[in-house]
């Protein structure tokens, strides 16, 4: 596998391409080969090469304008083999705006999944796996930070969003709060067994593979709610 790693710290940027050379047996897929580099033209220079490389980890702060999703959108613009997007970032999760600068990412940008450097260790190493296996990866403190700035009123009994009735859809509402399925159970006062079936049913009603990929078709559901739900207060 051939990964780009782009970031304009350029220490942190071959520390952490080193690591997931050196760590790739351990992340489940070898042989990794990392390329680092530390401006966004040289990231876009690497990409067109052929073959381009088969994934590609992109700070959001770069050189010169190259801020926010911004960064993001203009290396999309010139990825003409659509290699797929990791977000590697340092934005804070306190911060509404950068939240915004996220889910516009995996919104608009189509990124592949989100890394926090400023993470815990295991989370991000976790992270690497998945993303590696070919899953689409959010930290659950990002998903958390998504509901909570596009909440919508619970469905009422003859309600339904996305397809689901309403009990999978408060099940749904858990699983893109990032809550796991202990947590789930106790809030819904359900056995892990029910959370585990229905949310096999929610996937295939929602046709996404997996968490994750439901907790982002929810809070997309979720922020069309508040929208509306703005509009008729305007």
């Amino acid at each position: 596998m051939k990964i780009l790693w782009v970031d304009d710290h350029e220490i942190l940027c071959v520390a952490l391409s080193e690591y997931v050379q050196t760590h790739a047996s351990e992340l489940g897929a070898t042989p990794i080969e990392v390329t680092p580099v530390f401006t966004l033209a040289s990231a876009l220079e690497e990409v067109t090469k052929a073959p381009p490389p088969d994934l590609v980890f992109l700070d959001l702060t770069l050189d010169g304008d190259n801020r926010g999703a911004t960064t993001l959108e203009r290396f999309q613009a010139g990825n003409s083999s659509n290699v797929p997007v990791v977000i590697c970032t340092g934005l804070g999760l306190g911060n509404d705006h950068d939240i915004e600068i996220l889910r516009m990412c995996m919104r608009d940008y189509a990124a592949r999944g989100i890394l926090l450097k400023g993470g815990a260790h295991k989370k991000m190493f976790i992270g690497l796996s998945r993303i590696l296996g070919g899953e689409l990866w959010i930290p659950e403190e990002v998903l958390l930070r998504f509901t909570c700035s596009a909440q919508a009123p619970s469905a009422s009994p003859n309600q339904r969003h996305l397809g689901l009735s309403p009990r999978e859809w408060d099940l749904a509402r858990c699983i893109a709060r990032g809550l796991s399925g202990k947590q789930i159970a106790r809030e819904l006062n359900v056995s892990e067994g029910h959370v585990r079936q229905v949310s096999c049913v929610i996937y295939d009603k929602l046709q996404v593979r997996n968490r994750v990929e439901a907790a982002l078709r929810v809070n997309a559901e979720l922020a069309l709610g508040r929208e509306a739900a703005d509009k008729g207060l305007s």
